[in-house]
């Protein structure tokens, strides 16, 4: 990939909007033409507005890892009340 000049299949992104980046699929005069992550969608920049990424510098947020949540756990080996006014006898 040149420093200055996007290809085909290069990743770029969008200078002012970062979070706007995708796979260069064509080309029409000045304008490239960019399938966006994650909508897949083909839009059409001026090729000054768009930067190539490098491979390594672009990595995903992490996902949260989940809370384990311990107030809402039923153990249906013994007998529990499910509401205040419930007319059954531990059964969900």
């Amino acid at each position: 990939m040149d420093d200055d000049n996007l290809n085909m299949g290069d990743v770029a992104e969008h200078k002012m909007n970062t979070d706007v980046f995708g796979i260069v699929v064509g080309f029409m005069g000045s304008f490239v033409g960019l399938r966006v992550s994650p909508s897949l969608d083909v839009l059409w920049f001026h090729e000054f507005e768009l930067r190539p990424l490098e491979d390594d510098e672009y990595t995903p947020p992490a996902k949260e890892a989940p809370v384990a949540r311990t107030d809402n756990v039923i153990a249906f080996t013994k007998a529990q009340k499910l509401r205040a006014n419930s007319k059954t006898k531990g059964a969900a």
